[in-house]
């Protein structure tokens, strides 16, 4: 490895430590899940979205803890994650309640 994949690797740890920490607070924790979803919203890329749900459980603490706190295996979780398999809404709904977020869906007038 190189002095500059060092330093961008140093770089990158930095940043997610400060990002963890950060959302330990509850306001900047609830503005993040907003902001991910907005981003969600306008470009329908679940895989991002799914992997930016995982600094708000590292942040509660380990993963292993909250997919058992939720019900689901640790694995299934890591698998989300990596995008290698879509979760059901049953799934998403436990991760957003095990989070402390509500999953809300309403109904759109047709056009």
């Amino acid at each position: 490895m190189n002095t500059k994949q060092k330093k961008m690797i140093n770089s990158f740890t930095k940043f997610n430590n400060m990002l963890l920490n950060d959302l330990q607070n509850p306001d900047f924790a609830i503005g993040y899940f907003e902001e991910i979803l907005k981003e969600y919203h306008k470009d329908k890329d679940l895989a991002c979205f799914l992997h930016c749900l995982k600094p708000l459980i590292e942040a509660q603490g380990n993963i292993s803890e909250f997919a058992r706190k939720i019900g689901i295996s640790r694995a299934y979780l890591y698998k989300i994650f990596k995008n290698k398999v879509k979760p059901e809404l049953e799934t998403l709904e436990k991760i957003f309640n095990g989070l402390g977020f509500e999953l809300c869906i309403s109904v759109k007038k047709a056009a």
